[in-house]
Formats: C-alpha cells, structure tokens, sequence
C-alpha cells in the first residue's frame, strides 16, 4: 500500500513534468534520433557494396550485443550536458513525511520515464530492426536500455555523492561495468549454440539489471544531509567542488543552456562527419589535399564556439567577480587553458580512427597542436569586443550577444585556416606536418605574452567595456 506522503510526491511530480514540458525539446529529441539513424543508414548504404564482395566471417544477428552498447559514450556525453533530473529534495518536500525509499523510487522513475532515456536506444532497435529484423531490434531495445538506464543511475549517484571517495568508488565500478560488458558482447562471436546470441543479449540484460539494483539501492543509502549537525546540502552535495576559475568554465558549459546545447552538436556532429570520412576517404574532394580538412574543424571548432564570447559569460556577473581576488589576465590565461583542453578531449574522441581506420598519429598531433596555437590563440582577442550574452536563452537561431566587431573579429580563424589548407597543398605531406606542428608550438610559447598585450588594451577600455555590458 502506497502511503499518502508518497501519493503526494507522485502528484506533485507529475504536475511539475506537465508545467514543465515543452515540444521544442521533444522535437529536439526527436530530430538527433532521426539525425542518428539517418547517419547510419548512410553508413551502411556506403559499406553495403564492400559488403557484398567479401562475406562476412559472422552472422548479423551475432552483432545484437555490440550494438546495444555502442550507444554508450553519446548517452553519457547527452545526459552530461542536456539531463537534468532531480536528485535531492527541496525544503518543501524534506519538510514533509517524505521516507527516502520514495524518493529513490520516484529519481528512478524519473530516469526511466526521461524522453533522454528512450532517444537512442530507440533509434537503435529501429536500425536494427530495419537491417537485421525486428525480432532482433527489440532485443537491441531491451539491451541498449538496460545500459542507458545505468548511465543514468550512475550519474545521480555521482550527483548525491556526499564525499569525493564516494565518487572514486563510484568511476573504478563504472570501469569494472565497462569492462564486463565489453567482455559479454565478445562472447556473442563465439557461436556455441544456435541461440548463443540470444543467451549472452539475455545475460547482459540480467547483469544491467542486478547492477542498476545495486545503484538504486546506493542511492537510496546515501546521505546528503545531516539534521543533526544542520549542515547545508549545498556544502555537501557539491559537484565540482570548491569555487575557481576552473570551476567557472565548467559550470558555465553545464549549466548554460545556451553554451550546452551548442557544444554538445558540435562535439557529436563533426567527430561523426571526420568518421565517416575516414571510412571513406575521397582525396578529390579536397582539391588534392593530403588531409581531411573535417579533422581539423572536429577538434578545433567546439573551442572556438567557446573562444567567440571569451568574456561574454562574465559580463553577466562581472561586478561581482572584479571583486574576488582574480585578475583579468589570470582569467583570460584560464580560459585559454580551458579551450585547449576542450581540443585535446576531442583529440582523444579521434583516438580510435588512428588505430582502426589508418588515421596517422603524426597528423592528428599536427591538427591538435595548430588548433591550440594558431587558431585558439587569435580568438582571444574577442575579449576586446565581447558583449553580455543570455545564458539561459535557446541556442537556435538566438544572435543576442553579437556585435559587428565581435563578427569582424570572428573572421580571424580564417587567417589560420587558410593558412593551414595552403600548406597541405604545396608541401609534402611530412613537411607540412612538421610545419603546422612549429607553428602551433610558436603560437603557444607566446601565449602569455600575448594574453599580457592583450589584457593591457582591456584595461585601457575598461569603462567602454563594463558600460556597454550592463
């Protein structure tokens, strides 16, 4: 019997799903799912002549598992930067009868019901259903829910977590998950039987199911908030931990739904484009040049989306933040360092090209270093002309924040660009390589020289600058 406290909480949920729903997001959803079968049907369209001239050692259906859990990285990249479910109760409900048990139940009922949830492992089972058949395609349902459900899971666990131990416990058992899933779908080759696909779909399904129990149960367990010492949950319930400038950049990516949803097509539509041009190279596209320019706007352009504001984010709060002990340059140099990384994540999500798809290893280092050095590098000049930008507004088709300086200023990265393409198509390949490479190691060297020249001119227009802020 279900008691009144928890008939409340249900109610009080479901009218805050009804207020709170909007189609823009649905038909956010629904256009990335069409979007991913669209891709892959493309994909298989172009490999299906190859396909047929050599026969493949196993049968379709033996691939069920792999595709279950392919859809792993791009949900957890998605719930990262788009899912946002409720972990903790407010003060109004913690004030009520509300047992924890409920509120587990009620989190868990949220991330199986959440529209994020259902996205890809649907668009899977119909690509599924559409190659293999749609037997298999439910099976590839059930599979690759089982795992999205257990991203889910692991990130409000990683969310409730009161300590950062608790947090280390929870990465090494996401590994160990990794690696025995992975290890369940290389068993779906070795045909010991005639359903042995079916047998190892089931057993993962099984195990997902036992681990997602485990996590529902931790999260149930875990304590955020403590009535006798009356500690704060804001002090306890932290994610990125103490206030800095690097914390800044984090939150101002996670929770700006402008920043996050552009970021997050970028950082999944391009690697996705320099993919499928690696599976299917045309040199003749590019003008005979030696490289594929896709590579290069793959790791580079989601820094630069980032590098076209600078200080656009700040303008919001910049009375508040001149009065932490920060300097303008030491900012500048921090958000330098940010977008840097951002290109050497997406560096890393090209790793694999370089070992299955005969990418080379020499001409993503060249890629990653020019990025950093000679396309970063002159972006941070926008600082000069940055204007105050709505941080919770929709990315699409939303132009507040822009200026004609702040465009004419864009147009830098297309100095580089150029530069970049010219040398791939006069030099040799490995002298071309070596000379992007020096030149995005010069441009770095002289990366605090230049944010110095750079935050001097700031200084100088300060009061222009704050004025045309507020």
């Amino acid at each position: 019997m279900i008691s009144i406290a928890s008939q409340e909480l249900f109610r009080l949920w479901w009218i805050q799903k009804r207020r709170s729903f909007r189609w823009k997001d649905s038909f956010v959803a629904l256009y990335l799912a069409v979007l991913f079968v669209v891709i892959v049907v493309m994909l298989h369209s172009a490999l299906a002549a190859e396909l047929d001239r050599a026969a493949l050692p196993f049968a379709l259906n033996t691939l069920v598992p792999l595709l279950g859990i392919c859809i792993i990285p791009s949900d957890l990249l998605i719930k990262l930067f788009w899912r946002r479910s409720p972990v903790e109760m407010d003060d109004y409900l913690r004030s009520r009868p509300v047992a924890p048990k409920d509120w587990a139940w009620l989190v868990l009922l949220d991330s199986k019901l959440n529209f994020i949830q259902w996205m890809l492992p649907l668009s899977m089972a119909f690509v599924t259903a559409l190659f293999i058949g749609i037997g298999w395609g439910v099976l590839t349902f059930f599979v690759a829910f089982s795992c999205t459900l257990f991203n889910a899971l692991i990130q409000n666990c990683l969310r409730r977590a009161p300590k950062k131990i608790d947090c280390l416990f929870l990465f090494l058992g996401y590994l160990v998950w990794l690696v025995c899933i992975v290890l369940f779908t290389l068993f779906a080759f070795f045909r010991l039987m005639e359903w042995g696909t079916v047998v190892i779909s089931l057993l993962l399904i099984l195990y997902n199911s036992l681990v997602c129990y485990l996590l529902h149960r931790c999260f149930t367990l875990m304590k955020s908030y403590s009535e006798e010492t009356h500690v704060p949950v804001t002090s306890t319930a932290h994610s990125l931990g103490a206030v800095s400038m690097w914390s800044i950049e984090w939150m101002q990516l996670l929770r700006s739904s402008r920043l996050r949803t552009s970021f997050l097509v970028l950082a999944i539509m391009l690697p996705l484009t320099a993919y499928l041009q690696q599976v299917s190279p045309s040199p003749d596209n590019f003008h005979g040049l030696a490289i594929d320019p896709t590579l290069l706007l793959s790791i580079a352009f989601p820094s630069i989306l980032m590098a076209q504001w600078v200080l656009g984010v700040e303008a919001n709060y910049f009375s508040g933040i001149w009065t932490k002990p920060w300097s303008v340059e030491g900012i500048l140099r921090r958000k330098y360092y940010f977008f840097c990384m951002i290109c050497v994540a997406m560096s890393l999500i090209m790793l694999p090209a370089v070992i299955w798809l005969n990418l080379s290893l020499w001409t993503l280092i060249s890629v990653l270093l020019f990025s950093c050095g000679a396309i970063l590098l002159p972006m941070m000049a926008t600082c000069l002309y940055s204007s105050r930008i709505d941080l919770f507004g929709k990315a699409f088709f939303n132009y507040q924040g822009g200026n004609k300086q702040l465009n004419a200023m864009s147009l830098l990265m297309f100095l580089p660009l150029g530069l970049y393409f010219v040398l791939y198509a006069f030099l040799p390949l490995p002298w071309a390589h070596l000379v992007v490479s020096l030149i995005g190691l010069l441009a770095f060297s002289l990366h605090s020289v230049y944010i110095h020249w750079i935050t001097n001119i700031w200084h100088r227009r300060r009061y222009e600058i704050m004025e045309r802020w507020k």
